[in-house]
């Protein structure tokens, strides 16, 4: 065990990682470390906060020109850390910079005001995130973005919160396989990012149990985006079981769909939107989609939706009366979410859309 911080062994996490081996537990003291960038090469590691979260904080310096910590490592977990403000000269600078080949799982960490949260480049990679955030992280130029992972093997993500991508997308995925449950994307009353959630390759995505919003100034009229730079993945298609995604800016889609996508399945889902959203948009017909107990409303009816600091989807009266389910079209969605990284038991019946259960 590697122990860092004020008084410790050593006094910075950069000084662990340069004598870190495989099977190290690395624990961080909770509170700012400002400047310390580092690179992890380790497998088989466990960085931690102790006491609370370490928050890294950039203060103009990187690692390798390519972020706070560069992860190269396979079965590498990063627990209760902070990513903040990283910047690189070629403005593409991640709170982590994940490298070919790795295994990484991110708990209770949150990545803040970076050019990226999370860049991952293309490579034999699986990514798991659980209970961690990603706020306000792009330049606002469009190519950076709250998270980015290139053709990864999978991205798993659970109980995690998205929001405020500056230009840039709140979740960017080219893995072939994006399972994404019981998490929020949302951009808020002034949040401008562009998809909340993009598969530009296509892949199997999986979103079940997930909470959107688009806002008045998000700097795309569509909310969800696939496909929609060449679906070069080996599997083209999107299921999405038990989401809510409410619109409250005018126009556009809740799907935005490439033509010549294999398959599409919707159920259960809920799309509240401000009255003039289509169902899909660039290319792909609705008549293809497999679709049963979706229901589309208002998003005046899910009046918590735009807000960020305590997102509550719960519908209002009116809504309640419209999304009742007299079966169970998903018996493995036992959990909802009803605030970030918190999940529960469902009750027995269930609704259309996420947030199962009165907040």
């Amino acid at each position: 065990m590697l122990q860092v911080g004020p008084g410790k062994t050593y006094s910075v996490p950069s000084a662990a990682a340069a004598v870190a081996q495989s099977g190290d537990v690395i624990k961080i003291t909770a509170g700012d470390y400002w400047g310390d960038v580092a690179t992890w090469n380790d497998s088989n590691i466990t960085i931690c906060g102790v006491g609370g979260r370490a928050r890294l904080y950039a203060d103009g310096r990187n690692a390798q020109g390519k972020g706070l910590w560069v992860v190269s490592g396979s079965n590498v977990t990063i627990d209760s850390i902070e990513f903040r403000n990283a910047t690189v000269p070629d403005q593409n600078g991640a709170g982590i910079r994940v490298e070919p080949g790795t295994g990484l799982k991110i708990v209770n960490s949150g990545f803040y005001d970076n050019e990226n949260g999370i860049l991952a480049a293309a490579g034999a990679t699986t990514i798991t995130i659980d209970r961690s955030e990603f706020a306000r992280n792009g330049r606002g130029d469009g190519y950076t973005h709250n998270i980015y992972v290139n053709q990864i093997d999978r991205i798993a993500v659970t109980s995690s919160y998205f929001h405020e991508a500056k230009i840039g997308h709140n979740f960017k995925s080219r893995a072939r396989e994006s399972i994404i449950e019981n998490s929020y994307f949302m951009d808020g009353p002034t949040g401008t990012s562009s998809y909340l959630a993009d598969f530009p390759n296509g892949g199997r995505v999986f979103l079940r149990g997930n909470l959107f919003h688009k806002g008045p100034n998000a700097d795309n009229v569509n909310a969800i985006a696939y496909g929609l730079e060449g679906l070069s993945n080996p599997t083209t298609t999107l299921e999405m079981v038990h989401n809510t995604v409410a619109i409250t800016r005018s126009g556009g889609a809740f799907l935005s769909v490439a033509g010549g996508t294999s398959s599409v399945r919707l159920t259960a889902n809920l799309f509240a939107g401000t009255g003039n959203q289509a169902l899909f948009a660039s290319g792909y017909a609705a008549g293809n989609a497999t679709q049963a107990n979706n229901v589309t409303s208002l998003a005046s009816n899910i009046p918590g939706a735009t807000t960020i600091a305590a997102p509550n989807f719960w519908p209002n009266a009116t809504l309640q009366a419209l999304i009742g389910l007299s079966t169970v079209p998903d018996a493995s969605y036992t959990r909802d979410a009803p605030a970030p990284y918190i999940l529960r038991g469902l009750p027995s019946s269930r609704k259309v859309g996420a947030l199962q259960a009165a907040p």
